[in-house]
This record gives structure tokens, sequence and C-alpha cells, in this order.
């Protein structure tokens, strides 16, 4: 009796130690599913601003094209201002203004149509120059008898107009002199500032008929010396026999 249940107990308490083996066993492997699990991820929110933040970091900015600076255009060297100029300077410098083919013609000058501006291009002024032009009437007439005689004249005050002259080369508007009659030419002058006086007249006209004799009016230029004189030209009558 002893002995059968001695057998029986061993018995038993070998399947509990199995038993126990197999608990132990479970528990180690348990264990090693959890430590090799992933880690959980972190706030999706913070991720995504990391991920921002780290791509802001990193990228150039895009390169900005430097605004190109405003240059003021150089002042025109090839005119000249006569605003601020007086009377007496300014006519003095159109008397010296040179003609646009050679220096020694004048620049500015009377002709049969009236007052020319015929200047080279450097010397030119920027803006219109007003002018005046006063013109008076050349009675002509005779001293002595026949071919011994010799031709005198006198002057009447017919009126002033004032012009604007240039800047471009050209005859001036409303410039152009009346029409002469018989043994009447007209003489122009011109100048700036206050009307012409007597006194500042030529003395001395040329008054010889050119040769071959003009089938029509013709005009000359006439030298003055006034402080505001500039030119003057006088336009005479084709024929000027018996007066």
């Amino acid at each position: 009796m002893d002995v059968k249940r001695t057998g029986r107990s061993r018995k038993v308490l070998l399947a509990v130690a199995a038993a126990a083996a197999v608990g132990v066993a479970g528990c180690s492997s348990g264990g090693s599913d959890r430590a090799a699990a992933p880690p959980v991820p972190s706030d999706p929110v913070s991720a995504s601003a990391g991920a921002s933040a780290g791509a802001s970091g990193t990228a150039s900015p895009e390169p900005t094209e430097a605004p190109t600076p405003t240059v003021a255009p150089a002042p025109s060297a090839t005119c000249a201002d006569t605003t601020l100029l007086g009377d007496t300077e300014l006519s003095g410098y159109l008397v010296r203004l040179p003609g646009s083919l050679r220096i020694i013609d004048l620049g500015v000058y009377m002709s049969l149509d009236g007052l020319h501006l015929d200047t080279q291009e450097s010397k030119r002024f920027c803006a219109p120059v007003p002018v005046k032009i006063t013109r008076f009437a050349v009675r002509m007439s005779q001293v002595g008898p026949g071919a011994t005689g010799r031709p005198s004249y006198s002057y009447r005050p017919l009126d002033t107009v004032e012009v604007p002259l240039g800047p471009a080369n050209g005859v001036a508007p409303g410039s152009a002199p009346p029409e002469t009659s018989q043994c009447s030419g007209v003489l122009s002058v011109v100048h700036t500032g206050a009307p012409v006086e007597d006194t500042e007249l030529p003395e001395r006209l040329n008054l010889v008929t050119p040769n071959p004799a003009p089938t029509g009016p013709y005009s000359q230029q006439v030298k003055v010396t006034g402080a505001r004189l500039v030119t003057a030209g006088l336009v005479l009558p084709a024929d000027t026999r018996g007066c």
C-alpha cells in the first residue's frame, strides 16, 4: 500500500512540475513579445510642425531682382538757353550767329520774303526768340538835274511788329515787308526792346540800281550798329527812274 501511494504521488509531482515549467516558458515568451513592440508614434501635429520647421530651415530663399535705378536725361548741349538774356545781350547773341554754310555769313538776316534764321545746328537756341521789326518807308528822289543828279531819300515810320524767330532754320512768320511802290522802298530794322529811333537809322543807303536791272522788287542788306539792333534789309522797287 505504501509503495503504490508513493508511486502515484511521484507521478503527481512530475505533472505539477511540468505544468509549472510550461507556465514559466509562456511568461518568458510573452515578455519577449512586449519588449519587441514598435514605439508609439508621437503626436501627428507635433511631427508635422517639426517637419515644416526642418523644411523651412533647409530651403534657400528665391533670389529677387534688384530694381533698375532711373537715370535722369542729361541736358541737351545742342541748343542755347536765351530766356535769361537782356535786350542788349540777346541782340548781340543774334548778331554773332554764323551762317549755316560759312561762318562769315549772317545767321540772321532780312530778305524779300522776311526775316531768316540760317545758322549751324550747334548754335541754335532752344525755344523761339521774340524779336521786333520796325519798318520805315524810304522815299527816294533825285537832287540835281539829269545825269549829274544824285539820289536822295527820306524815312517815314510805318509800323512795328513782333515775330517769333527759330529755333529751326527758316523764315519767321509775319516778318515779310509790305509791298513797295514807285519811288518808295521799305527799310525793315530787326531789334530787341524799345522801338527804333530815327537817330539809329542808317545815315547812308546804297540806292544804286544793280546791273543788270531787276525785273521786280529786290532786297539788299543794310548794316546797322545800334546796341539793340540785329540786322536790317531794304526792299526797293525795280525801276526808280524818274524819281
